[in-house]
């Protein structure tokens, strides 16, 4: 399991979030409350914005046993982006994560799974300081690659989307429902734990463990916010099945045994 640590108006310009009210604590606090009543563990994939303006929100999520991970200082759109803004941008982050955690920052979450094969040298960039990342979608649909690897593997030093063992570099593809037709479907979280039918989402997680292999989901803390409120800029799909989002959500963590990336790849700390 894995949260994207953002606020309601991160989508927006970062020049723009100073003049919106913080709704990330509480929306947080309830995602901790259901992690412990269902005894799961979570991998947090933080801005480094976030964990500046709110460093007890860190020391929460760390007291209770989650792994923080980078998902950027402010939310950069990597397509957008230089490889100079980069890199700059996640060392910031890595930086405030690591101090205000206590823990060494394993891995690292692009925004919006801004990966495309124009920016893969962001991967050089990663590996210097990390051990995985958690940005490819194997699914072609607004994001993502169609014919990329659908379990966690250790990535090709030449080409992501291949593996390769002993680059002791990984990468933890979002969770996706294969179908020999419409190809492989994204079922992982966000938008489509909010649009998508509960148990077509749990198909979707049993079958990559009936192949052997876990099923990466993710969230953010404004999908179970239903009085989210309705920012000038954010999209239509920001907004829906927010009603029945905490129930479905909650249903995923009864019928299944969720952990961080942390503990499941077990890496050598």
């Amino acid at each position: 399991m894995s949260v994207d640590l953002e606020d309601h108006f991160c989508d927006l310009p970062f020049s723009m979030w100073k003049n919106f009210e913080s709704r990330v604590v509480s929306n947080t606090k309830i995602l901790l409350d259901l992690f412990e009543k269902h005894n799961a563990n979570a991998t947090f994939f933080t801005l480094g914005y976030i964990a500046e303006k709110h460093p007890e929100l860190i020391e929460e999520i760390v007291s209770k046993g989650h792994e923080i991970a980078s998902h950027s200082f402010s939310h950069l759109n990597i397509n957008t982006t230089t490889k100079e803004e980069f890199e700059t941008d996640l060392n910031k982050s890595i930086k405030v994560l690591s101090k205000l955690s206590n823990e060494k920052i394993l891995g690292f979450r692009a925004p919006w799974f801004s990966i495309t094969k124009n920016n893969f040298w962001v991967f050089k960039i990663l590996q210097k300081n990390l051990r995985y990342d958690s940005s490819i979608y194997p699914a072609q649909f607004h994001y993502g690659f169609g014919n990329a690897i659908r379990h966690p593997y250790e990535i090709s030093s030449d080409d992501p989307l291949i593996s390769q063992s002993g680059t002791n570099f990984f990468e933890i593809p979002m969770c996706t429902l294969k179908n020999s037709i419409l190809g492989n479907i994204p079922v992982a979280g966000g938008i489509y734990l909010r649009f998508l039918p509960i148990n077509f989402i749990k198909n979707g997680i049993r079958n990559l463990n009936k192949e052997g292999y876990s099923a990466t989901c993710y969230i953010h803390p404004q999908d179970l916010d239903y009085k989210r409120p309705r920012l000038n800029g954010l999209s239509w799909h920001n907004f829906i099945g927010l009603k029945n989002s905490k129930k479905k959500f909650e249903s995923l963590l009864k019928n299944f045994k969720f952990y961080s990336v942390r503990d499941v790849m077990e890496f050598n700390l």
